[in-house]
């Protein structure tokens, strides 16, 4: 691929900049564009901290991933992936057969993104097949599902997104296990948001509980207190 994937870039670096600090290290070749990917928030469109240059061939692209590795930005280290890495045809093979690890399970997104925005997201590192965010109650319960079609795509966004947030929130991702429909995934990803929340809130009672008890062990000082 000609398009490099640039993560760690300082949050107040533009378009102009991205396109500049490459243009001027290139000995040859040439970017054909920047990008620094936006989300609105608060009104405003603010940087993700990543982007995108699309360089003027496969083997610019390749030499500029390799050369300008690490190079630094306003203050930051980029770091530089292809956004489809090459694969041979074992793996093409195997991501053929295994279907079920094309799938990703994404959590903690905040509760501002839209399907749109994690499409836009993934999209850059393969084929989206399918793209869930299931809903309740008019809002999305903070977790998403994306199905790639090949296992090297799933990959390439597993390893290129996981530093990434969004809306402020780091996205956490996780490979699905062998034989989980998006069905299965679905079920069992509630069935844990269900524990977290109750576990949540079986401590907060539980802490309710041991305040109650210290109140009702320590009377004397309790009675002090508000009589002071």
């Amino acid at each position: 691929s000609r398009s490099l994937f640039v993560k760690n870039l300082n949050f107040r670096t533009s378009d102009e900049n991205l396109k500049k600090h490459f243009t001027e290290k290139l000995n040859e070749g040439r970017v054909q564009s920047a990008k620094v990917k936006k989300h609105l928030k608060n009104g405003k469109n603010v940087s993700m901290g990543f982007g995108f240059i699309e360089l003027d061939s496969v083997e610019t692209a390749t030499k500029v991933c390799k050369d300008l590795q690490g190079t630094i930005l306003d203050g930051h280290a980029l770091i530089l992936q292809h956004c489809h890495a090459k694969s041979d045809d074992k793996v093409s093979n195997r991501a053929d057969k295994d279907k079920s690890s094309t799938k990703l399970i994404v959590r903690n997104v905040a509760f501002e993104a839209t399907e749109k925005d994690l499409r836009q997201l993934f999209s850059p590192f393969g084929q989206v097949k399918s793209l869930r965010l299931p809903m309740k109650l008019g809002n999305h319960r903070g977790f998403a599902f994306v199905e790639f079609v090949t296992k090297q795509e799933a990959q390439n966004a597993l390893q290129q997104l996981s530093s990434v947030h969004l809306y402020g929130r780091h996205l956490v991702l996780e490979r699905a296990k062998e034989g989980e429909t998006l069905e299965d995934l679905r079920a069992r990803t509630a069935a844990q948001f269900t524990d977290e929340q109750n576990g949540y809130q079986n401590s907060t009672k539980l802490a309710k509980k041991r305040k109650h008890m210290d109140i009702l062990d320590k009377p004397d000082v309790m009675f002090e207190k508000i009589a002071r």
